[in-house]
């Protein structure tokens, strides 16, 4: 099937009339084959197409370049952007030149609303991202480099050239006689990628394997079979996990694999932007599997605890405050919570649960208590509570990071154990506690 027509196809399974799409365009080969086909098909497709352009400022002819692209998009009648980076020679450039243009097409779909940023990454590409992956030590689910479509950060990205190698694209330009721009940059070895290419790639091919290229996308597209298969796995699981602004919470118990405990640990602090070691993953599994008690890991960015096969991640610290405070019918707050009190009246003998742990990452602590006089404070070493919340098994970490309610007589009131008792008065109070 030739490429034209398996473009085509693609479209019609993935793109939507006229709602506008962004294409990542460099002019090099990939980008020019894209941008061609695009406009093969614009008119029967309804293509609203906007470009655009980086300009890294890594060569002399750059700029001369981006002012070319620009006037060959006016000529179209294509929407044109352009972003010059401004890069800090002291940072890893391919690093910092990638988070630049990520903000920079983030910036466009807000305002523009598209339905995907199309992007011109083929087969060489996906290669060489599998095996750098590979050679970092990648788990083999992460080994899944790049699909035709895919969601990252908010947006929709179609690369509908990912089983086409650079051989195949450079005979279609060649024989539809197009042109483009050639990158210098690419042959430099300085840059990864480029080494990659110059370098490794060529080695592996003459010593160990023509077919490394459809080998090493066949691993992808395994590592993506394996992934799919472990997101059906642990649906159900999710389901379960709760968020509030005091952290995260998931119970894990039910996951008994290595594997599988990996994969949503990654899943997890990749969703709260926390990076984990290889070594690190390997201890959280084991202490999951193993039901450790009252185990903490200090990140960079955030905190994970470990307790009787529960994984919580905290990224805040709420400062306990000194003293106490006299609770009052109506709305106040107690440092970093937000306190409501109200009266609530019944006819008959009622029995109440108090919240328990889990309710503070639903962000909703209640506790019913009969007409009295009041004090909220933080907890102190006390046998009685210690004796309570080790009967329901509260996570040692937790007793101290919410307040409780004490009367004049010291008799204490907890958030957290989830205790059942009566009340007979006809009138009482409800006294909720929510992070601010």
């Amino acid at each position: 099937m030739d490429l034209l027509k398996k473009f085509k196809n693609f479209l019609s399974d993935n793109l939507v009339f006229k709602k506008p799409i962004l294409l990542a365009y460099s002019g090099g080969v990939d980008s020019t084959c894209l941008l061609d086909l695009l406009l093969k098909c614009r008119d029967e497709y309804k293509i609203d197409l906007h470009v655009a352009h980086v300009d890294h400022g890594w060569r002399e002819e750059s700029s001369f370049q981006a002012l070319e692209i620009e006037k060959k998009m006016k000529e179209l009648k294509i929407a044109f952007h352009l972003k010059k980076l401004k890069l800090d020679s002291k940072k890893n450039l391919e690093n910092e030149s990638r988070n630049q243009r990520l903000i920079f097409f983030k910036t466009l779909f807000k305002e523009y609303k598209y339905q995907a940023l199309i992007t011109a990454h083929q087969k060489d590409d996906l290669a060489e991202t599998v095996l750098k992956r590979f050679l970092e030590g990648s788990n083999i689910f992460s080994l899944t480099s790049m699909q035709k479509v895919s969601k990252f950060d908010g947006f929709t990205i179609f690369r509908p050239l990912l089983d086409e190698t650079k051989k195949d694209i450079l005979a279609y330009l060649n024989r539809n006689e197009i042109n483009y721009y050639t990158d210098s940059t690419n042959e430099n070895t300085k840059f990864l990628r480029a080494k990659m290419r110059v370098d490794i790639f060529p080695f592996l091919q003459k010593n160990f394997n023509k077919q490394i290229l459809d080998n090493l996308a066949q691993i992808s597209s395994y590592s993506s079979e394996l992934s799919r298969y472990l997101e059906s796995k642990i649906a159900k699981v999710f389901e379960k996990m709760k968020t509030s602004p005091f952290g995260l919470y998931i119970d894990l118990n039910e996951m008994d694999q290595s594997l599988e405990l990996k994969f949503i640990l990654k899943k997890i602090t990749k969703l709260k932007d926390i990076d984990l070691s290889r070594n690190i993953l390997e201890q959280l599994v084991l202490w999951l599997l193993e039901k450790k008690t009252n185990l903490r890991l200090n990140l960079k960015n955030g905190k994970i605890f470990v307790d009787r096969g529960h994984l919580f991640i905290l990224k805040n610290d709420y400062k306990t405050l000194a003293g106490k405070l006299l609770v009052t019918e109506g709305r106040f707050d107690f440092g970093a919570w937000h306190v409501e009190v109200s009266k609530t009246k019944s006819d008959v003998d009622m029995e109440f649960s108090l919240s328990n742990w889990q309710n503070l990452f639903a962000n909703n602590l209640t506790i019913y208590l009969p007409e009295n006089k009041y004090y909220m404070c933080y907890p102190e070493t006390s046998k009685y509570l210690k004796k309570l919340w080790e009967n329901n098994k509260v996570p040692a970490f937790l007793r101290r990071e919410v307040p409780i309610v004490c009367d004049e007589n010291k008799a204490t009131y907890d958030f957290l154990s989830g205790r059942k008792f009566k009340l007979k008065d006809k009138e009482f109070l409800k006294i909720v506690i929510k992070l601010k």
